[in-house]
């Protein structure tokens, strides 16, 4: 009786982990992770690379992937290490990331409505160039610029993916500044 119980407790688990699993994956054809490297400074590379993730998921025209991203973007903020800032970083960082928080939590909201979350990801771009701004970044980033919307985005890669007009425009772009790692 023991031996069934153990072995119901054990399917039972590998399910509920790959539901998750699956959740988080989602479309993983369409959307490459930007793997973190816990060597780095990991509360804003965190931000970075979850950022970079949902741009990636709405340059696919993934509504619900970007939803779940706007999710791991909104802990990754929340996340981030306030202990080894300097009062003039902090300041800077409070409404950053109050922004940042909200823009997150309205993509989140949002799964269907991708024009919405495109929306906010306008004004995330810029709260992400302050970031990058105050607090540098481990990788070289390529800032980009739709001409056609007239708004900026950042990148992984020389590559354009417009994530304001998904598939229909994906190419769209040039790149207006390389942001090498400092």
């Amino acid at each position: 009786m023991k031996y069934y119980v153990l072995i119901a407790a054990l399917v039972a688990s590998i399910n509920f982990s790959c539901g998750n699993a699956q959740e988080l994956n989602s479309n993983s054809n369409t959307l490459q992770d930007v793997r973190r490297d816990s060597s780095e400074s990991i509360g804003h590379d965190n931000v970075i690379a979850e950022y970079i993730n949902l741009k990636n998921a709405l340059a696919s025209d993934d509504s619900k992937t970007s939803a779940v991203v706007g999710k791991r973007l909104r802990t990754a903020i929340i996340n981030f290490g306030k202990e080894s800032m300097s009062d003039e970083q902090k300041e800077a960082y409070s409404d950053i990331g109050e922004s940042i928080k909200e823009h997150a939590e309205h993509i989140t909201d949002n799964n269907g409505n991708i024009e919405h979350q495109r929306e906010h990801l306008e004004d995330l771009s810029v709260d992400l160039f302050d970031l990058i701004e105050i607090f540098g970044t481990s990788k070289t980033l390529y800032k980009n610029f739709c001409p056609m919307k007239k708004v900026s985005w950042l990148s992984e890669s020389e590559e354009i993916r417009n994530p304001y007009y998904g598939k229909s425009m994906l190419t769209c772009g040039n790149i207006q500044e390389v942001i090498n790692r400092r």
